[in-house]
């Protein structure tokens, strides 16, 4: 019902409403492609189609975002609510987070125009599309946890959080293809969960996007690892969290 809520909120806001779902990250892909591909005519920078290929990241990378840096800012957004509120703390997390990716899945047709504009048609390895999905909401969902307890504690982390996802946006296989990093540092890129999980909704298209299936064990590994400390140091904040509310 919350969820509901604050989507109707978003798309009663703007005369576009849903369209805007649909037009940000479209345009964003288009930029890029255009930039990278047209202007700068990089085109070992990814794999081909790049419109497609920058598609099936910025979709993701948008819901990563933008559920992230809503994380920072739960409480603070709830405030008395939470003492008055029978409902249990990390469903004030959960809720963002799904309004995030109600979005995302409502934004999933970017990947159909971006597929008949290329002619490009998925093999069978598109069914790990879904588990992309659910590796991203968990990696997600822990990282908020963490995050949102943590700006309880440190009012300056909403701040540190941006300057981390801008980093993140080069340091994430978003431009460019998981073969593109050095051999040398495909151990190192492993580190940064996103890495497996945007090889995974790629992989249905370009199933040389395999590079190392034990790359690909760690971060999806480091995801749940995420999801479990993030639900640890929550339950041990949490009074903290209530207390301040």
């Amino acid at each position: 019902m919350l969820v509901l809520r604050d989507l109707q909120k978003q798309y009663t806001k703007f005369r576009l409403g849903y369209l805007w779902t649909l037009l940000e990250p479209l345009g964003m892909s288009i930029v890029l492609w255009f930039v990278f591909s047209v202007l700068l005519g990089a085109r070992a920078l990814g794999l081909q189609p790049y419109l497609l290929f920058l598609s099936l990241a910025i979709l993701p990378w948008w819901w990563f975002t933008k559920g992230v840096a809503a994380s920072t800012r739960v409480f603070r957004r709830a405030g008395g609510q939470l003492r008055i509120s029978l409902l249990p703390t990390e469903l004030w997390v959960l809720r963002v987070l799904l309004v995030s990716m109600v979005e995302f899945l409502l934004s999933l047709p970017v990947v159909l125009i971006a597929m008949l504009v290329t002619g490009t048609w998925p093999g069978p390895l598109i069914l790990l599309f879904p588990v992309a999905i659910v590796l991203q909401f968990l990696l997600m969902y822990g990282l908020s946890l963490l995050i949102s307890a943590g700006s309880v504690v440190i009012p300056d982390l909403a701040r540190i959080v941006r300057i981390v996802l801008r980093a993140l946006f080069y340091l994430s296989p978003v431009l460019y293809s998981i073969s593109n990093i050095p051999q040398q540092l495909q151990g190192v890129a492993a580190l940064n969960p996103l890495v497996g999980v945007l090889g995974l909704y790629r992989i249905g298209f370009w199933p040389e996007e395999i590079e190392s299936a034990a790359g690909y064990g760690i971060s999806l590994a480091l995801c749940l690892v995420i999801l479990v400390v993030g639900i640890i140091v929550f339950r041990r904040i949490e009074p903290r969290i209530l207390k301040e509310a």
